[in-house]
């Protein structure tokens, strides 16, 4: 174990009202004294919620510090928390669905986002569904933190696999069905091969894998809800992303021209580009709807309208 393994591991150890007394005093350094990205925050939360005085915006973005904190925290005690309590604080409301679509034989694509810890969400998600949970992710440019963080998070059961592995590791899950779970509302690194969508009031890009997986791959979309019941506490929901997908003719002129624009640059087929882009705008539907509800709880510190 290195440097920082030796300094994280006790703090891991701690019980939760410990931490959160480490938490409230990181929040008044990290916003009061060195305002830590606020301007992006504050434009991320003015650009989406434009109806909102400024007094509002204020109270979520301090909330939004706040739990921001306390999601540094969370993510060192993943270091150490045991199963038992994992589960008591990671309620899931439904695991019967994702269950029940693999016991039809399907495998899934779990699509998410930064809302409420997504880390624990795939920490705990081993300990619920059926079958294999195999979570794709991005190495860390510092390899042994990405090894010490990896190791975290794989310690309960999933499996973290890169882009560059994906297809190899998807090829290696010969038991089936498996879970593939994505994080889907960052900003994309090309945005030729991006779709453009409505998301909080502004056009937004997003990153085409998901919907390209589901259906290159013949994955099931599930969309995953993560909400905040309490102070390291959450509840999480699994929807189905369903309903009829459309073809090329019930899109608009601009959306069939960006799904050919997306669908070569990414070599789709056409059909597989409509069904691809229809999962997309479903899932930024999806989001948009659950980050009004409780807006505090998305990663707003992420430059996510900056074009590239």
């Amino acid at each position: 174990m290195n440097l920082l393994g030796l300094f994280l591991n006790p703090i891991s150890h701690l019980p939760f009202w410990v931490l959160h007394r480490f938490s409230d005093l990181t929040y008044f350094w990290v916003y009061h004294v060195f305002g830590y990205r606020k301007k992006v925050v504050w434009e991320n939360l003015k650009g989406s919620f434009p109806e909102k005085s400024d007094q509002e915006i204020l109270q979520i973005q301090k909330k939004f510090y706040r739990n921001f904190c306390d999601l540094i925290f969370e993510s060192i005690k993943s270091f150490t928390i045991g199963e038992q309590e994992i589960l008591e604080r990671c309620q899931f409301e439904n695991p019967e669905l994702v269950n029940k679509l693999f016991a039809e034989g399907k495998n899934i694509a779990g699509i998410s986002s930064h809302m409420g810890n997504w880390e624990w969400l795939a920490l705990a998600g081993p300990l619920t569904v059926k079958h294999k949970v195999l979570v794709l992710y991005k190495t860390l440019a510092n390899k042994k933190i990405n090894q010490i963080v990896v190791t975290s998070r794989e310690r309960l059961g999933s499996v973290f696999i890169t882009v560059k592995g994906l297809r190899t590791a998807l090829k290696q899950s010969h038991e089936r069905p498996f879970f593939l779970a994505l994080l889907s509302d960052q900003a994309p690194h090309d945005y030729s091969k991006a779709f453009e969508v409505p998301f909080l009031n502004r056009p937004t890009f997003f990153v085409p894998g998901p919907g390209m997986f589901c259906a290159q791959k013949d994955l099931q979309p599930v969309f995953g809800w993560i909400k905040r019941v309490g102070r390291s506490r959450y509840l999480f929901r699994f929807e189905a992303l369903e309903g009829r997908l459309p073809v090329m003719g019930d899109l608009t002129s601009s959306e069939q021209e960006q799904v050919i624009r997306v669908s070569k640059a990414n070599r789709l087929s056409e059909e597989d580009g409509v069904k691809a882009f229809a999962i997309t705008k479903k899932f930024a539907e999806r989001l948009e709807a659950e980050i009004k509800m409780a807006p505090q709880d998305w990663l707003w510190s992420h430059r996510r309208w900056k074009i590239r």
